[in-house]
């Protein structure tokens, strides 16, 4: 087995290359910018120029594809929301441009979100067969998906829905930590929106178990415990043993500073596993507070 990750240098991608290395499994790296921070061969690439190093392919049987642009990195004017959509659907399409050059391609495991199934508030709660939404995130989704599966007539695809990812040092938990630690984390909103989250070594080796289990199709990648924002925000001070000292943060407010991007803060989607579940998957922190112990502790 050798893996070709792309976007291994982010939250997901560097933890799945530590798993792997510790398991004895090649990995390479294509990146935009060469490196050695992971301590794997990496390989360079240009998604907006088109160009693409094939020395990469060499001998990969696995793609594990978690490139694009991070969706709240910075506001959605219409020029950042056609880049979030292009760094994810032309990086794909670049891979399958040279599909040729993979002689042994077993799988394509592609990152998708839950996003899928749109920024709105409901009690409504979705499955991988569940009809997307209609807005700019739903639609990036659809997308995004759309190109993975390009390589079902080469390969194995397998695409997870992801929530937000609980790390310590990297993602949204950190944003909310400082704030909560500084006495200024509140509820946003109402904080009855819902969060679907999952422990990084949850979704990192959930990839790895796709690499050696035959999962195909969509599956949601979340612990499937349904957490509030107000719940999420709650068990977090425990953990930092902080007190929330404000009630809320204003909608208003949210919605000034980061305009159309407030939809994704300000409403939720519950999300449910069952697929990942009946793919015999298990998770290791299937809830919140087991889950936050171990990312501070």
């Amino acid at each position: 087995m050798k893996v070709l990750i792309t976007g291994g240098s982010g939250l997901i991608g560097n933890r799945i290359t530590q798993l792997l290395l510790e398991k004895g499994i090649e990995v390479v790296h294509l990146t935009r910018h060469l490196n050695s921070k992971s301590g794997v061969k990496t390989y360079e690439w240009n998604w907006e120029k088109g160009t693409i190093d094939l020395k990469c392919f060499n001998e990969v049987t696995h793609i594990i594809h978690l490139a694009g642009a991070g969706i709240a990195d910075k506001a959605w004017t219409t020029k950042r929301k056609r880049f979030l959509i292009k760094s994810r659907v032309h990086t794909t399409r670049l891979l399958f441009k040279h599909i040729e050059a993979l002689d042994k391609l077993e799988s394509f495991i592609s990152a998708s979100g839950i996003g899928y199934y749109g920024a709105r508030n409901t009690e409504e709660i979705f499955t991988t067969s569940s009809q997307p939404h209609a807005d700019f995130i739903a639609k990036c989704c659809i997308q995004w998906e759309n190109s993975a599966d390009l390589f079902k007539p080469f390969a194995r695809v397998v695409k997870f829905r992801t929530g937000i990812v609980l790390d310590k040092e990297n993602g949204a938990l950190p944003k909310m930590s400082s704030s909560i630690k500084l006495g200024l984390g509140a509820p946003l909103g109402n904080g009855g929106q819902y969060m679907p989250w999952i422990h990084i070594d949850d979704i990192a080796n959930l990839y790895i178990y796709a690499l050696t289990n035959k999962m195909k199709g969509v599956y949601n990648a979340v612990s499937g415990q349904h957490t509030t924002n107000k719940e999420l925000t709650k068990e977090i001070a425990i953990q930092l043993n902080k007190k929330i000292r404000l009630k809320r943060v204003p909608s208003f407010l949210i919605k000034t500073i980061y305009g159309e991007m407030a939809d994704i803060l300000l409403k939720g989607s519950r999300v449910g596993n069952e697929g990942l579940l009946k793919s015999g998957f298990k998770l290791e922190y299937p809830d919140l507070k087991s889950a936050l112990k171990n990312v501070f502790n």
